[in-house]
């Protein structure tokens, strides 16, 4: 694990971040070389979970759906007026 000094990483928090997402691997937090707090990815974020991507793996995994689908027919409801008399 990488140790970095709390000033440097005043100046660079940014461009740390990116670091530990990209490589999985956590940073130290030092003040004075005493550890203060550590820097960890987070679970699970490199798949987005979207409808797109929902989609892309439906299609992977049942193929493109090729037939038409149509509605059942609609009955013809009468609508009565309340206030006619």
């Amino acid at each position: 694990m990488k140790a970095i000094g709390i000033f440097e990483v005043k100046a660079k928090i940014s461009a740390i971040c990116e670091t530990v997402r990209e490589t999985h691997e956590p940073v130290l937090i030092t003040k004075r070389g005493i550890p203060m707090v550590r820097i960890i990815p987070l679970e699970n974020t490199q798949k987005k979970s979207n409808i797109w991507n929902q989609r892309q793996e439906f299609i992977e995994n049942n193929g493109l759906f090729t037939e038409e689908l149509t509605l059942p027919a609609r009955k013809e409801e009468t609508i009565f007026n309340l206030f006619d008399d």
